[in-house]
């Protein structure tokens, strides 16, 4: 049975949208007609009805904007619940076995990547300023097991379903570094040493930017708000910016006495933007409150005062990820603000990371990803146990960046090396597989 329309929550998208767009007087007559009190101006109804017709075309991703933890995948949806430290399990290592399944090759160091949120592709950004889309699926179907192939656009060798490779962009003047695809959109945003955020469409025929927003310093880190309507960036300066996409306005904080002191090195929302984080060159690491942009908590010395490198929300939105130059891994209550797992690796290496070290969960939270220097690899952590169960190996030269699926056990890892490596878990895959098959 059909679930219900709310038609006063639908008056109120109404009357927000009408604001949004600078219909003031149509909002308040739609208001005073229905007895819905006014809303702030709001471009969510035009996203839901932009995601209602690529899902009624039958192609794309649909989206779900509660706040639960699943994501939907074509006409599936996938559950993927996440750590719970609350729910009892038995004290027992998981393991895994991650295997290369695809290579794509840059011409200059692969700096960062970024999986969609229904896990259907993952782009690759290099210091050659070239963009890569890849299809996870014709890499799932590629014939090369482990290959070295660097294919361009298009269709043709490569597996039943044509090349994995099926956008290039090249619009940037510098290195990029980092990457986000929208939250339902066929969008993909690129933050660029060249003091730009641009947005390509990656379902299209252009090659360029269909949106730039230009900033005054290098911008290290960018995230969408899961409405898709803003992106935060983090750039050399020390305070955060959060662009209106509709408008290409940037709008910072007021309270400059919260402000980071040292270039903001990661930025990440939640998964229902009530809250998002920001960690810093400073060795902070602060909480803000995603609908006002107040910092409501800051831990100065989030990694014993080293440089705070990376951040990541768990899907239930209680814990925080981070990684910083101490060597270690910590995962955070956010209510209590302290950590509760601690992962130091620092004892083989005798000595600091040099770049910036970079932490991501599984999709399913089981596993911390950690990047290590000195060794070209990427270490998997059990994130109970703390056990290591897996280094990932193959690289030859500095792991740059960690990317996860948020709904399958893939990987992808960009290096020094000029490539970016696809990893799949082999034992997760096949019970995956085995769980959709009863």
């Amino acid at each position: 049975m059909a679930e219900e329309l709310n038609k006063g929550l639908l008056y109120q998208l109404m009357i927000a949208q009408l604001e949004k767009d600078g219909y003031s007087t149509a909002a308040r007559a739609v208001s005073e007609a229905t007895l819905t009190p006014e809303s702030a101006p709001s471009n969510r109804l035009a996203n839901l009805v932009r995601a209602g017709l690529i899902a009624e075309k039958g192609g794309g991703f649909a989206a779900d904007l509660s706040t639960s933890g699943a994501y939907r995948s074509g006409s599936v949806t996938k559950d993927i619940k996440g750590i719970d430290f609350d729910e009892p399990r038995e004290n027992k290592t998981t393991r895994c076995n991650y295997q290369t399944k695809f290579i794509t090759t840059h011409k200059n160091v692969c700096r960062c990547a970024a999986f969609s949120h229904d896990g259907k592709y993952v782009a690759t950004g290099s210091a050659d300023t070239s963009i890569k889309v890849l299809d996870v699926q014709r890499m799932l179907q590629f014939s090369g097991h482990g290959k070295d192939m660097n294919l361009d656009d298009g269709a043709g060798a490569g597996g039943a379903g044509g090349r994995p490779v099926t956008k290039t962009f090249y619009d940037h003047t510098q290195s990029i570094n980092d990457l986000a695809f929208h939250p339902f959109l066929n969008i993909l945003a690129s933050a660029s040493r060249d003091n730009s955020i641009k947005l390509f469409d990656y379902g299209g025929s252009q090659k360029k930017a269909h949106q730039v927003l230009q900033d005054t310093h290098n911008v290290r880190s960018i995230v969408f708000h899961p409405s898709g309507d803003y992106v935060l960036a983090g750039t050399d300066h020390t305070v955060l910016r959060l662009y209106d996409l509709n408008t290409g306005q940037a709008f910072v904080n007021p309270q400059t006495q919260n402000n980071h002191f040292g270039p903001v090195n990661q930025v990440a929302y939640s998964s229902d933007g009530k809250l998002f984080a920001s960690v810093s060159k400073d060795g902070s690491l602060k909480i803000w409150d995603g609908s006002n942009s107040r910092c409501i908590n800051t831990i100065p010395n989030a990694h014993s005062g080293a440089e705070v490198s990376s951040v990541m929300f768990s899907k239930n939105r209680k814990y925080l990820l981070t990684g910083g130059k101490d060597c270690r891994a910590r995962v955070w209550d956010i209510m209590m603000a302290r950590p509760i797992v601690d992962i130091f690796f620092g004892a083989q290496q005798n000595q600091q990371q040099r770049l910036r070290l970079q932490t991501k969960f599984s999709y399913n939270e089981d596993f911390i990803f950690v990047s290590d220097e000195p060794t070209n690899s990427v270490m998997v952590f059990d994130t109970r146990t703390k056990e290591m169960t897996q280094r990932l190996t193959g690289h030859n030269n500095t792991v740059r960046w960690i990317a996860t699926s948020p709904v399958d056990p893939y990987v992808l890892t960009c290096s020094d090396d000029y490539r970016g490596r696809f990893w799949i878990d082999d034992i997760a895959a096949a019970d995956m597989q085995k769980n959709q098959s009863m």
